[in-house]
């Protein structure tokens, strides 16, 4: 079973909160439960026995629990769940968030590739948990890549190793023909690795026989990159010692 999600929404002049988990092997679907005030208000169950049967590992569903965990905070940001009833923020909650927003005249220092979001000169401007929500809302409706791992997650280093990847778009599935999969592994001994480039196929899936690096000291890991006009995702593995 793995770790699920938990997110406080405010919306309106309600507290929406969101629960994802997995239920498990003994019952292998991902259920999403909306709260308000303690009462469960929807819940959206999506199976996944299936992919686990086709080969999916945990990567598979922790992948499913986040896209379900977004796509239900969306939900609620744009108003599906909306009812009669008010439940209020907790003044100590919402002032935790505006303490933790910089001053308006403050020099920050942005890190690469990080999202800049102006500040408003208006009185109601957001809280940063409502920046973030809306962030989280605009990337669950637009289409983008998604990459899933259909074999096992359990990588060795120095062994022959067949790696199932498959490009599709996060809204509509259609899969992506032509992505280009890169395959490589860091580690704190050597330099980057490159051990496979190739293709999607017609049908998104792509698979990569490679031979990993034998590296008897340190730390190393596995990243499989996917690159295409839908846009760029990828997948990273710790790999291990086979003892």
């Amino acid at each position: 079973m793995i770790t699920g999600f938990n997110t406080d929404i405010k919306h309106g002049d309600r507290v929406f909160h969101v629960q994802t988990e997995d239920k498990g092997e003994d019952n292998p679907f991902v259920e999403s439960l909306v709260y308000v005030g303690g009462e469960i208000i929807a819940s959206k169950k999506t199976p996944y026995g299936d992919s686990i049967k086709n080969g999916g590992g945990p990567a598979v569903v922790q992948e499913m629990m986040e896209s379900q965990h977004r796509k239900m905070i969306a939900a609620v940001q744009r108003g599906r769940f909306d009812t009669s009833g008010s439940v209020p923020v907790p003044p100590a909650r919402e002032e935790s968030f505006e303490r933790a927003l910089p001053a308006p005249d403050a020099e920050v220092e942005i890190p690469a590739g990080a999202v800049v979001v102006e500040r408003s000169a208006k009185t109601d401007e957001k809280t940063l948990d409502q920046v973030i929500l809306d962030y989280l809302a605009s990337e669950v409706s637009q289409e983008h890549l998604d990459l899933t791992l259909y074999s096992s997650p359990d990588f060795f280093l120095g062994e022959n190793v067949e790696i199932r990847v498959k490009a599709e778009t996060s809204l509509s599935r259609r899969p992506i023909i032509g992505a280009g999969i890169l395959v490589k592994v860091i580690s704190t001994v050597d330099k980057p690795a490159v051990v496979f480039q190739g293709k999607t196929a017609s049908d998104g899936s792509c698979i990569a026989h490679c031979k990993l690096p034998d590296y008897r000291n340190g730390n190393a890991a596995l990243i499989i990159q996917a690159t295409s006009e839908a846009g760029n995702n990828e997948i990273k593995y710790l790999l291990r010692h086979r003892r």
